[in-house]
Formats: structure tokens, sequence, C-alpha cells
């Protein structure tokens, strides 16, 4: 019983990421060019953005390029280090740090079923972030992001590969997301591939 109730904690605040995600203002584009979005789609879904639904198997992965030579460690981040992923996440997003807060709250990052990582530079910057949410044999992926600065150099390829492996270590068989348009393209190189049947659209 208490398996199940960290079970659905863990669904819970993993519908929120998502949602932070959908109505963020800025996309965390892991290419290196923001893209300038127009006023009126700066805090929602519309026009032709989607989410788009991808899943990747978790058996037999190898790296997909370089580690950054600036890269230091991925780490898992304690629960009191939340402000850290919220300040990273935010500035990836181009969300405020207190709405990520409100997602990635201590006790979430306490739960054991969720897993939020940072990459951190040799200088002891941290550059990116993500999250991973592992439900019994599957493990959701969700806001990564890397600060503009550190963009298209390899960061947040090697953190999403360490979540995917620290989930398959934790018995995960299965990877999903969901990505926007921008982001399709980096994630299939990671091996993820669109399920065309399912596709998720929010108004603004």
């Amino acid at each position: 019983m208490q398996h199940d109730n960290a079970i659905e904690s863990s669904a819970r605040a993993f519908r929120a990421a998502v949602e932070m995600l959908a109505t963020s203002r800025r996309r965390a584009h892991v290419r290196s060019r923001p893209r300038v979005r127009p006023t009126d789609t700066l805090l929602g879904l519309t026009g032709g953005d989607e989410q788009h639904f991808m899943t990747a198997g978790l058996e037999g992965r190898t790296s997909t390029g370089s580690v950054p030579a600036e890269l230091a460690l991925v780490r898992r981040l304690a629960s009191d280090e939340y402000e850290t992923f919220a300040h990273v996440a935010g500035q990836a997003f181009g969300v405020p740090d207190e709405v990520v807060a409100r997602v990635y709250t201590a006790e979430v990052l306490a739960n054991p079923l969720i897993g939020a990582y940072v990459a951190e530079t040799t200088s002891g910057l941290v550059v990116a972030a993500g999250a991973g949410l592992l439900t019994r044999n599957q493990l959701g992926v969700a806001n990564v992001g890397t600060l503009p600065a550190y963009r298209g150099q390899g960061y947040a390829r090697v953190l999403t590969e360490a979540i995917l492996r620290r989930g398959r270590a934790a018995g995960a068989h299965t990877a999903y997301l969901h990505a926007s348009d921008d982001t399709v393209p980096f994630f299939e190189r990671l091996g993820f591939v669109p399920r065309a049947e399912w596709t998720m659209l929010r108004a603004a």
C-alpha cells in the first residue's frame, strides 16, 4: 500500500512537470540558438506547437557522442538541493525559479522513485538539469534543459544518457517523454521514436 502511494505521488509530480513544460514561456532548447516566439504564444501551446510522445528501449544502450571537456560529473540532487534544480531549469525554460520550485519541491526530490539530476562543470557550475520518474518498469524523462550559454556542447545529451542508464540499472526497460517540435531531433539521436498515434496539445 505504501509503495502504491509512492508511485501515485511520483505520477502526480511527473504530470506536474509535464504541465510546466507545456505551459512554459520558452522551451528548454538543446540547440545553440534560441528561437524568438510571438508574444501571444509565450504562455502556452498555440498554433502548430505540439508535445510529441516518444519512447526508447533501454537495453544495450551506448553513448552517442563525446563528453564535454569541461564536464566534471552528472549527479542526482539531494532533497535539500531543490533550489539548485529550480534555478537551472528556470533559466533553461525561461520561467521564474519559484515556478519550478513549486513542482520540484524538497518532498518530491526525496521520493526514491523521482531523480532530479544536474551536470556540473570542472569549476563547479551547474549548467544542465533534468528529471527521471521510475514507475514499475518504465522511466519517464522530463524537463531536460541547459543554460543558454552552454547549449550545443553536449551537456544535455550526457545528462539524459546518465538518467537513462540509472533508470535501466533500477529495472526500467523502456523510457518515455514528451518533446516539443524543436527537441524531437535531439531525442531521436538518443534513440527515442515518436509515436504518431499519440500527441498532446494544450490551449494557451
